[in-house]
């Protein structure tokens, strides 16, 4: 059997035009990976690319502060924040981004499908004793080897996980 020279090709010419930084391409478009993504935004691209793939959720605005910097969609329960610092726990790669957050219920765990808005102990359930904390404003529980972060807050219905983070394992 014959294979077409084109046929042959593509593979190479499908890498030799592929973007700068990889899509995500295996995960679903609303998966939280923890240690690597949230959504199409992955831990170690540039912000300049994580930054327009944000317009999607509406709204973008710098985040500057002396402890964080980074961009967010301003939206309550929509969309993503993409940083380059997060001096709470010593990230600090500018240009690169460190940790994604989101408070956008659509984005769900892999494993165990938890999201902003649900309760704590799912997350403890699927993801053991989280190995750090820091409070009080926000309160946060880190699963530091996994790259996952909850920042917590208290409803009548319990603790609940006001947003879900990611950033690379330590």
């Amino acid at each position: 059997m014959r294979i077409p020279l084109l046929v042959l090709l593509t593979p190479v010419t499908v890498v030799l035009a592929a973007p700068a930084w990889p899509p995500v391409a295996a995960q679903a478009p609303s998966t939280i990976v923890p240690g690597q993504a949230i959504g199409p935004f992955q831990v170690g691209m540039p912000i300049d690319q994580a930054r327009p793939l944000m317009d999607q959720y509406g709204r973008v605005e710098p985040l500057e502060a002396a402890d964080v910097h980074g961009f967010c969609n301003p939206e309550a329960s929509v969309g993503v924040c993409v940083l380059d610092r997060y001096q709470r726990i010593g990230l600090d790669t500018p240009g690169t981004v460190v940790m994604v957050l989101t408070d956008d219920p659509r984005f769900t765990t892999e494993p165990g499908g938890h999201k902003a808005g649900g309760p704590l102990a799912d997350f403890l359930r699927t993801f053991g004793v989280y190995t750090s904390s820091a409070g009080p404003q926000p309160a946060e529980v880190r699963w530091d080897p996994r790259g996952l972060v909850v920042f917590v807050g208290a409803t009548q219905n319990g603790l609940t996980a006001q947003a879900v983070g990611v950033f690379r394992p330590r």
